[in-house]
């Protein structure tokens, strides 16, 4: 157990950060005795004033301070005038300038200057406290003299906030909700009811309905109606379509598919001809597809101006800058040069998230900042940052912020944008979520390793996760929250309850050592009685209908919890091979050299191949270990295997027991016993006295096999 005096040690080391003052940014003012909203003369400008007076004056109760200029009118000259222009033919995305009581604004579009709208009216908030704007988040920049574009045209940081209605615009991100008509493997929604079959692709002489001809009139057509019966033909307001194939490497190879130079592993010539065509046909509106498996290499021309494409990041390691020695770097900096010659918009699909621990808090921000350097110098223009989506992590809030803020200037403060942001969001915890989170991100970033994006506990503690600290941090959580209130109060209840979680899965790692979920007496271990606390308080995810999974797939929170209580209900665990010397003798996968997972008295959770279980995918798993004068001669051997199909896990076809070099067992895979997802399979032998044991797990003939071994367990 942590004592309260290590938490309170905890409260003062997190609260020594600074929470207060104004940083390296720049702090010009706005404030003034009242505020003169002028539009330019046009139509779309005094649109955009409008906005600016409505929005300024609903955020105050002093209806005289804020006022819309008219012809013929005065004003106190104590008032400051903020002049606004919507420019098209603006060079970059807008223009600051400051003259004595001015503020001339201008923006080159309708989301930039929606965008600024707000950035105006929390900067005058910030400072002039007859404003009142809690729902907005920290302003980005002041309202200094400037000329500014932004480093990415495409932002879209895809957490949950940004899905929130209408939080999007206000941080000046995208949000495939709305920006896109068509996102992602969805054309064949656009294709239902489509009487014939030519749409669909020609595999082998055969039309296939898993894959299209994306020569087909009769797909264009298709294509063309869904555009223009659900958004126009782009001239009132442009949207974006994604145009791909589905996810598998067929590709049709009908006479009109091959004229235009398909093979059976390429279908990229196709695609281009269609998305060359939706480009004419709807000029106003713009068509983008992937460089993934069929379409992975470029087309033979140059795509038109308002199309693009979409390359993964998958392969870059991530949490860590971009090294252009490394293989995975350089082949992506080919691809992309490839593709620069022949598209006009290069967007990326870029990556934040461990995807098999949402709840765990990874650091991503500093290596997020190196890698958006990088692609700037790469001239991408577009970012998606596939993240948690529409499940919650924590930090999602300030991570969003920063990261939307990061895509606009890659070379943003980090550390000041979450002071700021904290400070606003959190009023009476700011010092200590600040101080936690800058520790984990400032803490990652100086090891310079990248993070697992589908890893496990034991993976996040050894690459950033101080376990020690993260202890005093929930503990220190726990106390602050009784002493807030209102909304943040809900989302510090909310934060606590997914990192039950994460204590959690620290418990579950330690075992029975300091941190973890039990003791150990001899060849035994027993649950503690902490863990019903965790597991109460991670229960409360049922009024969070955001936090249902823990992760990307297969993640049901209910499962887990499932997992812990049967644990709990048994009470404990025996195994006389706990923590005794075991000799993996095979080849071991990377980050299973060590053979504690076969005997650390944990067993592992069926519902998740990371949680206890053993992985050997390189050779056939063999082990050995000598028994002691403790054992009898009616001693048995359990072994208990994980069967996940999808993830090529399987039980072993054969498993081999040796004792002082004879084989005393074979059992195959018909012999065990299946249930709960496992296979199981039970060995009596004698092992009365000192003995060798040598049990070898022999794979199944698969491309992809892996061996998931629970415990070596010896029974008395």
């Amino acid at each position: 157990m942590w004592h309260f005096n290590q938490v309170a040690v905890m409260l003062l080391l997190l609260l020594a950060f600074p929470v207060t003052g104004c940083s390296d940014v720049p702090c010009g003012t706005i404030k003034a005795e009242g505020y003169v909203i002028s539009p330019a003369g046009d139509a779309a400008s005094e649109r955009w004033g409008e906005y600016i007076h409505y929005h300024l004056f609903k955020r105050t109760g002093e209806k005289t301070i804020v006022l819309l200029k008219g012809e013929n009118q005065h004003y106190p000259e104590e008032f400051i005038t903020i002049y606004f222009e919507l420019d098209g033919n603006l060079k970059n995305d807008y223009q600051i300038r400051r003259a004595d009581k001015q503020v001339r604004i201008r923006a080159r579009d309708d989301r930039t200057a929606l965008w600024l709208v707000y950035q105006l009216i929390e900067n005058i908030a910030s400072e002039d406290d007859r404003f009142s704007t809690p729902e907005l988040p920290p302003a980005l920049i002041d309202f200094s003299e400037s000329f500014a574009g932004f480093d990415f045209t495409y932002r879209e940081p895809y957490f949950r906030p940004n899905l929130e209605p209408d939080y999007a615009p206000v941080i000046g991100a995208n949000n495939v909700e709305t920006d896109w008509g068509l996102w992602g493997h969805n054309l064949l929604r656009v294709v239902e009811g489509e009487t014939s079959d030519e749409v669909y692709a020609l595999v082998k002489g055969k039309r296939d309905k898993s894959q299209f001809c994306f020569s087909s009139s009769g797909l264009f057509t298709s294509v063309c109606n869904y555009i223009i019966d659900n958004y126009g033909d782009g001239g009132d307001l442009s949207y974006r379509f994604m145009i791909m194939p589905e996810d598998n490497d067929l590709v049709c190879t009908c006479p009109l598919c091959g004229k235009q130079g398909n093979t059976q592993r390429n279908a990229t010539p196709a695609v281009a001809g269609v998305l060359r065509k939706l480009a004419k046909r709807f000029p106003s509106h713009q068509f983008f597809t992937t460089a993934y498996r069929t379409t992975f290499t470029p087309p033979a021309f140059a795509l038109p101006e308002n199309t693009g494409v979409f390359l993964s990041s998958i392969h870059i390691p991530k949490g860590v800058g971009p090294d252009i020695s490394q293989t995975t770097t350089r082949k992506f900096m080919e691809q992309l040069e490839l593709w620069r010659g022949k598209s006009p918009n290069i967007y990326l699909w870029d990556y934040a998230a461990n995807f098999d621990d949402y709840l765990t808090p990874l650091p991503i921000l500093y290596g997020l900042q190196k890698q958006f350097r990088f692609f700037r110098e790469m001239n991408v223009k577009g970012i998606f940052l596939n993240a948690s989506g529409y499940d919650y992590s924590p930090f999602d809030d300030v991570k969003t912020f920063v990261a939307g803020a990061l895509m606009m200037n890659a070379d943003a403060d980090i550390k000041e944008l979450c002071r700021q942001f904290f400070k606003k969001k959190y009023p009476v915890s700011h010092g200590l979520l600040f101080g936690y989170y800058l520790l984990l991100e400032q803490g990652f970033s100086a090891k310079n390793i990248p993070y697992d994006m589908y890893g496990g506990m034991r993976q996040s503690a050894s690459a950033y996760l101080d376990t020690e600290k993260f202890i005093l941090f929930y503990d220190a959580l726990k106390a602050t929250i009784p002493g807030t209130g209102g909304e943040e109060r809900e989302k510090l209840e909310k934060l606590f309850t997914a990192l039950s979680f994460t204590r959690l899965q620290i418990a579950y790692i330690n075992g029975w050592r300091e941190g973890g979920y039990a003791t150990k007496e001899g060849g035994g271990i027993t649950v503690k009685s902490d863990i019903v606390d965790y597991l109460e308080s991670l229960g409360n995810y049922n009024s969070y209908p955001d936090m249902s999974n823990y992760k990307e797939v297969g993640g049901l929170l209910s499962d887990y919890i499932a997992e812990w209580q049967t644990l709990v209900l048994q009470g404990g665990y025996s195994n006389a091979l706990i923590d005794k010397p075991i000799q993996i003798l095979s080849t071991p996968d990377d980050g299973f050299a060590k053979p504690n997972l076969l005997n650390d008295g944990t067993p592992g959770f069926a519902s998740d191949y990371h949680q206890g279980w053993y992985l050997s995918g390189t050779d056939d798993l063999t082990i050995a270990f000598r028994t002691e004068n403790n054992m009898t001669q009616k001693s048995s051997i359990r072994l208990r295997f994980l069967i996940m199909e999808q993830h090529g896990i399987f039980p072993p076809q054969k498993v081999m027991v040796k004792v002082n070099g004879q084989l005393v067992e074979s059992v195959s895979f018909t012999g065990m016993s299946i249930s709960g997802g496992c296979a199981e399979c039970v060995i009596n032998t004698d092992l009365l006295g000192d003995k060798k044991v040598e049990i070898k797990m022999v794979r199944r003939k698969a491309e992809k096999s892996i061996i998931a071994c629970d415990e070596i367990r010896v029974v008395n």
